[in-house]
């Protein structure tokens, strides 16, 4: 915590372990500046070439749910997208992981800031639908 209240949450060493198990690691990887190809929409694929199975793909999208829901939401988009895949996830599919690898490798102190506001309590928003029940 920073002296004016300022936090800011990472997990860079869960970043660590999902580059390890993607093999991303190694320092001559290149990263990427945005986390997913944003003209590419991942499908079934089921005609593409099946995936190779070099990393866990049910482990990579578990720690990267994790991730995505405790520090990095800019991350879930992708995640989401990958994860409908896991039953029978193909080569683009873990294309796309990889990518996303890439993307934490440039961003591995990346994380969630969080500047609370002193004098101000816990504020509530809820759904119009919510509270008209």
């Amino acid at each position: 915590m920073k002296k004016d209240g300022t936090v800011h949450l990472t997990q860079p060493h869960l970043i660590d372990q999902i580059l390890d198990d993607l093999a991303l690691a190694q320092d001559n990887v290149k990263g990427k500046d945005i986390p997913a190809m944003s003209s590419k929409i991942l499908t079934r694929d089921k005609k593409g070439k099946p995936f190779d199975g070099g990393f866990n793909y049910r482990s990579i999208i578990g720690k990267l749910n994790y991730l995505e829901k405790g520090t990095r939401s800019d991350i879930a988009y992708i995640v989401h997208q990958c994860a409908r895949f896991t039953e029978d996830p193909r080569a683009i599919h873990a294309t796309a992981l990889r990518w996303l690898g890439r993307y934490l490798k440039m961003t591995r102190d990346k994380g969630l800031i969080i500047q609370p506001k002193h004098g101000k309590g816990l504020e509530v928003y809820v759904d119009a639908d919510f509270s008209g029940n």
